[in-house]
């Protein structure tokens, strides 16, 4: 990987000096033992003397090179995963994901803590283990070839073997967890946003009883990797124990003196490898992370990205359903939004319209993009503005979070008008969010506005834009969403449904209704019954 050009050379010396550290270490556990060996035969008082003072020294020794170790260690990572997030966010628009949702966020965050495990935790400790395994095997030679052969398969199996089987266990118990994890927090969202809906149509309870179900799955998950962790624990206790026995069963008749200081350097070796076996037993689960940082796609030509518009998304008899679950949210639905036209998705909560937008962004499979005359493969993500379900802000600028770290080009001028025009006059473009809890629901509604007009998109997609703000402010709102080429919203704000070129209302996953606004008030049906409800409500 390209992170580790500049770092190459704190990185080559933290793997010395760990290595150095470990040797230092085990002398200082083999002289302890060559001194119980020794005062059997009670060497002169200088003798004992001196061999103290030289474990005074390696202790001493050993605390220096870790520190310094870790210190070199720290800091090459930390610039890797400095550079690897600038690297990321900048070329983040040519990723065929939602970089806009909360889950991925969450889980790129769980990435980058993975990447500084990768090399703090496994890369440099594993390759010091192995390392000081090479010369601990070759010092062997010097006792007998039996103990070269019992370090050879003591080292195999803690550094190899057991980390290789429990690995296989992590990662198929990392997978299952992601995917509960990610059902688990679109519908708990659900659950928090639309309970006032639940709770009318009598859907919360059954809603937080398949909550409680996930979460017992995720304690389930998370106790078969506690079960995991204790026994690789297990394991690497019976392999030390089976060692320390065979070293006294070998040992005894022949070089009987040399015994305690073989098995204190053994206990020695031991404390250095075994902490590393954990980590390494999750290196596949971190290996994938950083595999998906590093990917990062390419970035499309602006000259035909602008020469070409879509001109159309049809979607014919799509059928979705979340990973892990049985039902369908989306049942056989089939729609037209075409350039140039406004386009309302409502209906009750629940009813799939977030997974409809959703399913539009993604692309692929049912929905169909048409662009230049031809239908498009991928995803609309670099041809329009969206505004998801979940906001994603970072403990930056104002400006920062606005241009999305200069994506998108907007002057400190053009954004103080926004700001002004939106009533947020009390952030300037350099006041700091020092963290992302001091925004508001509205706060975070207005930014993402902002960033959608900084954007300036032909297509804009938006889920609930008006919600968690004050009438005056859904009129702001509404009056610009209005202005623009097309947009495709789904909202139970209904108070300017009559200017839509197109409305859709969905039930249970399906599209019941489609039409313009007159023609469906006339037909008094789902949409003319969520009016009437609407104007009942205010």
């Amino acid at each position: 990987m390209g992170y580790l050009t500049g770092e190459r050379k704190q990185i080559f010396y933290s793997i010395l000096l760990g290595l150095a550290g470990g040797l230092v270490g085990v002398a200082l556990f083999g002289l302890s033992g060559y001194m119980i060996s020794l005062s059997f035969f009670e060497p002169p008082f200088f003798v004992i003397i001196l061999i103290i003072a030289v474990i005074k020294l390696f202790g001493m020794m050993k605390g220096a090179f870790r520190y310094i170790e870790r210190l070199l260690s720290h800091e090459a990572t930390f610039q890797m995963i400095g550079r690897l997030r600038l690297n990321y966010f900048r070329k983040s628009l040519a990723l065929d994901e939602d970089t806009h949702s909360a889950r991925f966020i969450q889980r790129l965050n769980q990435h980058f803590d993975r990447v500084e495990d990768y090399y703090i935790r496994i890369i440099y400790p594993y390759i010091t283990a192995a390392l000081l395994t090479l010369i601990l095997i070759m010092l062997a030679f010097y006792i007998n070839i039996e103990s070269v052969l019992l370090m050879t398969a003591a080292s195999i199996l803690l550094l190899f073997a057991v980390p290789k089987l429990f690995e296989r266990l992590n990662y198929k118990e990392a997978k299952q967890r992601e995917e509960t994890d990610s059902t688990f927090y679109m519908k708990l969202y659900h659950y928090i946003h639309d309970y006032t809906d639940l709770f009318v149509t009598k859907k919360a309870k059954s809603h937080k009883t398949k909550l409680d179900g996930y979460l017992s799955r995720i304690r389930h998950s998370e106790d078969r990797q506690d079960l995991f962790d204790s026994l690789m624990v297990l394991a690497a206790n019976i392999i030390q124990i089976a060692v320390l026995t065979l070293i006294i069963f070998i040992m005894y008749r022949e070089t009987p003196m040399l015994v305690p200081m073989v098995m204190l350097l053994a206990l020695s070796y031991f404390d250095q490898v075994v902490p590393v076996m954990q980590p390494a037993s999750s290196y596949r689960t971190v290996k994938d992370a950083v595999g998906e940082l590093d990917a990062q796609g390419t970035t499309p030509d602006p000259a035909t990205e602008a020469s070409e518009g879509i001109g159309r998304i049809y979607i014919k008899d799509l059928r979705y359903k979340y990973r892990g679950t049985a039902a369908d949210v989306l049942k056989d639905v089939t729609a037209v939004f075409d350039a140039g036209r406004k386009h309302a998705v409502i209906g009750s909560s629940g009813s799939g319209k977030t997974t409809l937008l959703n399913s539009i962004i993604e692309g692929g499979g049912s929905v169909h993009i048409y662009k230049g005359g031809g239908e498009k493969a991928g995803t609309i993500r670099r041809d329009a503005s969206i505004m998801p379900q979940h906001l994603d802000f970072y403990n930056a600028t104002v400006e920062d979070n606005i241009t999305m770290f200069g994506h998108m080009e907007a002057s400190p001028g053009t954004i103080r008008h926004h700001l002004e025009t939106l009533e947020m006059a009390y952030y300037a473009p350099e006041t700091m969010i020092t963290h992302t809890g001091m925004l508001s629901g509205g706060e975070e509604k207005r930014l993402h506005f902002i960033r959608m007009m900084v954007e300036n998109q032909k297509w804009w997609i938006m889920d609930e834009p008006t919600a968690r703000l004050d009438d005056r402010l859904k009129q702001k709102i509404w009056d610009r969403i209005m202005t623009q080429d097309t947009v495709i919203v789904s909202t139970h704000d209904l108070s300017r449904l009559d200017e839509f070129d197109q409305i859709h209302y969905m039930e249970e996953g399906r599209i019941i209704e489609s039409g313009d606004y007159s023609s469906l008030m006339v037909r008094g049906g789902a949409v003319y019954e969520a009016v009437m409800r609407y104007a009942d409500k205010l």
